[in-house]
């Protein structure tokens, strides 16, 4: 293993508290709340899937600020931020005005104008005096180590500001974000909201570029906003997911990057691809795993009820001496799968297990009810495709089978299908409990 390698895998548990001393404690905090504005403003560029231009900003404010270095000589925050806001609404209405003057659809016009933006910013830094210091490193990619007490008020004074636009355009902002159409229809001047955001997306961004550069700073917009978007459906909840999952990005990342020895901006960035992943897999309505189990339950009701209607349909001699073969072949189950299913509806009261006949498995009362219920729901779904969706008797069964297990809708269908007594096959309806 060589040198460099190991010096990267040397870790040291103990400088996970160190952002948070006197020391770093203003770097860490000034992450934090630029973690937590471009989180709540990714929001709004995620539901409206502007991905594309939150990149586009991060790098077509370059010529701005490259300008406002050359105008005042000097690399403070605030001179660096009016040249940055400047280039970013610049931007915006130039792929606004590429889209309506020719065929160019917005991403393409989105890619040309930010590329054409970031090589005039590369233009005037070559222009710059060889003795002219300019850190470039530290605008690519970022260096929250060098942010002083003049971005941390910097920030101080922005984030509250973009809260306070988005709490006071809160329904106006949710209405263009969901559908521009309807929100101008209302009267709500989606052209100058959509202005006044990218305006906010552009302050914020240039104000985050000492924390991950442009090249990561539109993963703390996309990531927390898309994290959030996994785990809620309700818009005011996910923009203070994404606020949380924003701040706690940076902040995490800034111990990870000291326990580790890493770079801070990647570190925070890999937080947040983190903290997105795990609500990809545990999203209780969209996560993976969530997701699997509600297909694990789903697939066991349904062999249950299957395994019901076999005993419910299966003479008594099939089931002795071997009650397993003649069920799995009914039901298509294997022998265990079958045995863990009789022995869950046992416990469920459902079925009975006769020791006077080998174990023979014998439905109770219950059991045969809801057995009835299955060939009810199964028989009526047989009429109702032959008689509704023009299917031959011959075709209705296997789709029958499926629909059989919304047995709910069975008096609905009862009642839509004049209440028959026979299904297509000429078997007789079992009767519902109403009936």
């Amino acid at each position: 293993m060589t040198p460099t390698l190991i010096a990267l895998l040397q870790i040291s548990p103990d400088q996970a508290l160190e952002p948070w001393t006197m020391r770093w404690l203003t770097q860490t905090l000034c992450t934090m709340l630029v973690g937590l504005t471009c989180g709540l403003l990714g929001s709004f560029v995620v539901l409206r899937r502007m991905a594309l231009i939150g990149d586009a900003l991060s790098h077509a404010v370059l010529p701005g600020v490259v300008l406002a270095f050359l105008f005042t000589g000097d690399t403070q925050p605030v001179p660096l931020l009016i040249g940055a806001t400047i280039s970013g609404i610049l931007t915006t209405v130039l792929i606004s005005l590429v889209v309506r003057t020719s065929r160019t659809k917005e991403d393409s016009s989105i890619g040309i104008v930010f590329t054409a933006m970031f090589a005039i910013g590369i233009v005037l830094l070559s222009g710059l005096e060889s003795s002219t210091h300019f850190d470039l490193g530290c605008f690519l990619f970022g260096e929250p180590m060098a942010i002083g007490s003049g971005e941390l008020w910097m920030m101080a004074i922005i984030c509250p500001v973009v809260i306070g636009a988005v709490v006071l355009m809160y329904h106006r902002l949710k209405l263009i974000s969901f559908d521009p159409t309807v929100a101008a229809a209302m009267g709500v001047s989606v052209v100058l909201t959509h202005y006044l955001l990218m305006g906010l997306l552009s302050v914020t961004v240039v104000a985050g570029l000492k924390t991950t550069g442009v090249i990561l700073v539109v993963a703390m917009v996309i990531t927390p906003a898309s994290a959030a978007y996994q785990l809620t459906n309700r818009f005011n909840v996910m923009l203070i997911l994404s606020a949380l999952f924003g701040a706690l990005s940076a902040g995490i990342g800034m111990s990870v990057a000291f326990v580790f020895n890493s770079p801070t901006g990647p570190a925070m960035v890999l937080v947040a691809g983190g903290i997105f992943a795990l609500s990809v897999l545990f999203s209780p309505n969209h996560g993976w795993v969530f997701d699997r189990l509600r297909r694990l339950r789903l697939a066991r009701h349904v062999a249950a009820e299957d395994v019901l209607k076999a005993l419910y349909r299966l003479p008594p001699d099939r089931l002795v001496p071997d009650h397993i073969e003649p069920i799995g072949a009914e039901t298509g189950l294997n022998r265990r799968a079958v045995q863990g299913t009789l022995n869950r509806l046992a416990a469920e009261m459902l079925v009975r297990f006769d020791s006077q006949s080998a174990g023979e498995p014998v439905l109770t009362d219950a059991g045969r009810s809801h057995a009835e219920q299955l060939v009810r729901a199964h028989r009526l779904w047989e009429t109702y495709l032959v008689a509704e969706a023009g299917l031959t008797a011959e075709q209705v069964h296997a789709s029958a089978e499926r629909l059989e297990h919304a047995h709910e809708l069975s008096d609905a269908l009862d009642e839509a299908l004049g209440g028959p007594d026979q299904d297509p096959h000429g078997s007789e309806i079992p009767r519902g409990e109403a009936d």
